[in-house]
């Protein structure tokens, strides 16, 4: 399976990943890794096993780059995040809207957040223009590499950023975000077969937090 940009990169978007201790090959291999297992799922299987098996896949091999660059794997409450060594940056996954990755648009996540993420959000600025000045502080910035995929005749189209939300009550769709990172997409085919690209919502384990 081919992957490509469907836009070019600019010096901007690596600049503003660098402050975040990322790349772009790091969230590519990630979602590279999700749809490729998307791909292997049986046809008469459960119809949201595409989309468990890429949030299975992007959520490891995320974490496992990351881990291997120095990073830390944080299964508090079983969220599934990575901790930057140095900078207050911690990094999850999220499923998002065909809003992704469009400067401007009303970007939402797919599903209301639970008292894990709800909890972890608490720490994020509320708008863009304290979010570099706040890296050198000692609370953590929770961040998500969003992404939406979406087929487009033989090809599967990944929407992607990485963005900050505000924080977020439990319960809620996050909806509101201090800081966007938006990023061509990634075209991927020609695919095996259209399935059902869209979805599944990628899952989140609903814990109560300990008083």
């Amino acid at each position: 399976m081919q992957m490509s940009n469907a836009a070019e990169l600019t010096a901007d978007h690596h600049a503003r990943l660098a402050e975040l201790g990322l790349r772009v090959d790091h969230l590519d291999e990630a979602i590279w890794a999700g749809v490729d297992a998307r791909a292997s799922a049986p046809p008469l299987g459960p119809t949201n096993g595409a989309g468990l098996l890429d949030w299975i896949h992007r959520v490891g091999k995320l974490r496992e780059i990351l881990v291997d660059e120095g990073w830390t794997r944080v299964d508090k409450w079983n969220a599934g995040l990575v901790q930057h060594p140095a900078k207050p940056v911690v990094l999850g996954t999220l499923q998002g809207n065909r809003h992704t990755g469009t400067d401007g648009a009303p970007l939402r996540s797919d599903y209301a957040k639970g008292p894990a993420i709800a909890a972890m959000m608490r720490g994020n600025d509320r708008d863009q223009f304290t979010l570099f000045d706040s890296l050198h502080t000692h609370e953590q910035k929770l961040w998500f590499l969003v992404t939406y995929p979406h087929q487009r005749g033989d090809r599967l189209v990944v929407l992607r950023e990485v963005a900050q939300p505000e924080p977020t009550p439990q319960g809620q769709v996050v909806d509101r975000w201090a800081s966007r990172i938006t990023l061509p997409p990634l075209v991927f085919g020609p695919l095996p077969t259209p399935r059902g690209a869209d979805g599944p919502d990628d899952v989140e384990v609903s814990v109560a937090l300990k008083r």
